[in-house]
């Protein structure tokens, strides 16, 4: 299968690594990497032990790959995975409610968060000075946002 890779651990997916396959976080499958190699600089050629042909992989089309949480390395104070952030209200400095986020969109320049507002979604861009604050204690992300954004 063809992998697209957004791991910055190089070790990840190595031959014997174990990782969780499927459309979501909720229907994931732990399969073992049997053989890799790269094919572009962000795309492997993998081989899953469970998968034992073509037909199989072409069932997993779409699916993504997820590391086990006790695989993954603590992460930084201003730095968040994923999977801490969607579902997390978003409100406004001022404590208006703006809605809930519902994914992240990770590009090169900075991350979107998509945030599901009563008008539809909302990107905002994950960005100091606009983000204030994180506070997953408390499941609430504060935000700055540029005039107009919510409107």
């Amino acid at each position: 299968m063809v992998v697209r890779s957004l791991s910055e651990n190089p070790a990840r997916f190595q031959p014997g690594s174990r990782l969780l396959v499927g459309r979501d976080v909720d229907t994931v499958v732990e399969m073992v990497i049997g053989a890799v190699r790269p094919q572009q600089p962000d795309r492997l050629l993998v081989t899953f032990d469970l998968v034992p042909d073509r037909s199989a992989a072409e069932a997993l089309r779409g699916c993504r790959i997820f590391a086990p949480a006790a695989a993954l390395p603590e992460l930084p104070d201003d730095m968040f995975w994923e999977r801490d952030l969607v579902g997390l209200p978003v409100v406004n400095v001022d404590g208006t409610d703006l809605g809930v986020i519902s994914a992240v969109l990770s590009r090169a320049e900075q991350d979107l968060w998509e945030v599901q507002t009563p008008g539809g979604p909302v990107l905002l861009p994950a960005a100091k000075g606009i983000v204030v604050s994180v506070d997953l204690g408390a499941g609430r992300v504060t935000v700055d946002p540029p005039a107009g954004l919510f409107d």
